[in-house]
């Protein structure tokens, strides 16, 4: 009898501790690129209401997320994720306030701080990943990560050429062609682990379609001089993320 309470009490304590999920923290992840995405955006497209809107949803939902890693965090996670709300809190300052989009003039200082609140976010992201719950689908919510990291780079460069993410931070210019291979193969990989379930199957097939027309333009992302898509990149880049979103949020 003992033995068995002993095991019970066991169990809760880990289910107690059991902390942060890793598919929230990627979902948090892939909202930081669509965060930046979002603000570059306002500077393309004249700060559209539509966008501004867009943006809106995505920093509440970025807020949302991390009320949730507060609520799951473990003692020891709990300094990261206190961290991790005030740079959200900061990010979301900041990608509301896009000179180019309402005052007409580039601000190196603007996009400088952006980049870093991504950075620091990722990098605080990354860490709390290590002690972080495995979850079914991580590897779909993976796949957004890299897709959303890839489109803000594209929207930045669009929007101002010195508004790479290297811009203010010390990481490297992002590589197109090699990040658009490395998407590929992670489909590839999502889709075979996903043959057998409809739900998922139709999600990624959707998604295929969608990166298709995406994929047509990275030849030239790499090139300064030519035609740039952002509309094109902005439009599906979001309904894959959102899609991923909406299938892969781990149960309340």
């Amino acid at each position: 009898m003992k033995r068995m309470l002993a095991v019970a009490l066991l169990v809760i304590t880990s289910a107690v501790e059991a902390g942060v999920a890793k598919a929230d923290l990627l979902l948090l992840e892939m909202n930081t690129w669509r965060a930046r995405m979002g603000f570059h955006q306002l500077s393309i497209n004249g700060n559209a209401p539509d966008d501004i809107r867009a943006l809106e949803q995505i920093l509440a939902a970025g807020e949302s997320q991390v009320d949730v890693l507060k609520a799951n965090a473990t003692p020891a996670q709990q300094e990261s994720v206190m961290e991790l709300e005030a740079l959200w809190a900061g990010l979301d300052e900041r990608a509301r306030d896009n000179p180019l989009a309402t005052l007409g003039y580039a601000d190196f200082n603007a996009f400088a701080e952006l980049n870093r609140l991504v950075v620091q976010v990722v990098q605080l992201v990354e860490k709390l990943k290590e002690g972080a719950v495995d979850g079914p689908h991580d590897g779909l919510v993976g796949l957004g990560v890299g897709l959303q990291r890839m489109a803000s780079e594209y929207l930045a460069l669009t929007a101002f050429p010195s508004a790479g993410i290297n811009t203010g931070t010390s990481e490297s210019a992002i590589n197109f062609s090699v990040e658009a291979m490395s998407f590929e193969q992670g489909l590839g990989e999502q889709e075979r682990k996903y043959r057998n379930d409809e739900v998922m199957n139709r999600v990624l097939t959707q998604t295929r379609m969608r990166w298709s027309f995406i994929r047509n333009a990275v030849p030239e992302m790499d090139d300064p001089d030519s035609a740039k898509v952002p509309l094109l990149f902005y439009r599906y880049s979001s309904q894959i993320a959102d899609d991923l979103a909406r299938h892969t949020a781990p149960s309340p």
